[in-house]
């Protein structure tokens, strides 16, 4: 999908990245409502000043130290020197897509201590190294991967330590997090060692004026745009899928539906046998719930178990609560609706 109109948190992140390091910045909105895409387009922007190290936890299976070392760097034949200086001798912006760049035999350091701070103290002095010549950017995609792995203590704050650490002491090394679980991002503004040391920016679906500008460009119809909000509002996602298959449009809309439908009505029963009282009041919670969503004022068990299903989406900033999208809030009317006969 090619990049569209996210010029105002463009926009943002550029200011930000022109100021010293000295906040935590997490990046977070309903799932596929285009964070890694802006976050790509912010790197493609950025001058050749800056060095980029980007590591995506996405689809990894994390359980351990080794685990979590493994994705964090990336591992490279050579002499660590040469590796610095290939980084900051660069003419262009460096980048890195798939970890830190380390060379073999820190292997050694990460492996055989299983220390995490021995990592940190490692990542620090490499960071400073990259600093001399280049302006280091860390951003970690899907954080949320490594939220309850414990090496002595939990994982995730060791981590947070650290980026305070990069961030608001030092001053070296912007930090940027991205992550669609909701649950996770509310855990995290609670908590007190983030307070004063950590910004958030929502990343959430295009508005009616955004999608139609989108899809006029690939020669959609009025009715065309028209039925693809009615199903799916601005979820950057369902938009190239309704490209797709533009050819059978009302079809593929309507099965769609039918598919999430069935997705959160088998979820329902299931929860029925298992707890009937939660039942209960999840399906209360839907009668409430409305497209644009709704104030809460505590996380309660129906809205833990909704945001765990991806069926709604938290946001702790505004809290609120709302559908994970236009489509969940049709199928869960429609749940609704079926439940009642």
């Amino acid at each position: 999908m090619e990049f569209h109109d996210r010029e105002k948190e463009l926009k943002r992140l550029m200011r930000i990245a022109e100021f010293e390091p000295h906040t935590i910045y997490f990046i977070f909105g309903p799932i596929n409502s285009g964070k890694t895409a802006l976050i790509q387009e912010f790197i493609r922007r950025l001058p050749k000043d800056f060095a980029v190290f980007y590591v995506n936890f996405r689809g990894k299976f994390i359980t351990d130290y080794r685990d979590f070392t493994r994705v964090l760097f990336r591992f490279e034949s050579g002499r660590l020197e040469d590796i610095l200086k290939g980084i900051v001798k660069s003419s262009t912006r460096f980048l890195s897509t798939r970890g830190i760049p380390v060379p073999e035999d820190v292997i050694d350091l990460i492996f055989t201590k299983k220390r995490t701070e021995d990592v940190f103290e490692f990542l620090e002095e490499y960071l400073s190294k990259v600093a001399r010549d280049k302006r280091p950017i860390l951003i970690l995609d899907e954080l949320q991967v490594i939220k309850d792995i414990k090496i002595n203590c939990m994982l995730i704050y060791k981590l947070f330590n650290f980026f305070i650490r990069l961030t608001k002491e030092l001053h070296l090394s912007h930090v940027f997090c991205l992550t669609s679980d909701s649950l996770f991002v509310e855990r995290i503004y609670s908590t007190a060692m983030l307070q004063g040391r950590a910004d958030y920016m929502i990343v959430d679906d295009f508005d009616f004026e955004t999608t139609k500008e989108f899809l006029r460009k690939y020669g959609f119809s009025d009715d065309e745009i028209s039925l693809v909000w009615k199903y799916f509002g601005g979820k950057p996602i369902y938009l190239i899928k309704a490209l797709e298959n533009r050819e059978n449009l009302k079809e593929f809309c309507e099965e769609t539906l039918e598919i999430r439908f069935g997705q959160i009505l088998d979820s329902i029963y299931e929860l029925k046998k298992a707890d009937k009282e939660l039942f209960s009041r999840v399906l209360n919670l839907f009668e409430k719930i409305t497209e644009d969503g709704i104030k809460y004022t505590e996380l309660s068990d129906e809205i833990l178990w909704c945001a765990d299903k991806n069926i709604l989406f938290v946001n702790p900033i505004k809290r609120v609560i709302k559908p994970q999208s236009k489509l969940d809030y049709l199928a869960i009317r429609k749940v609704i609706d079926t439940i009642k006969i």
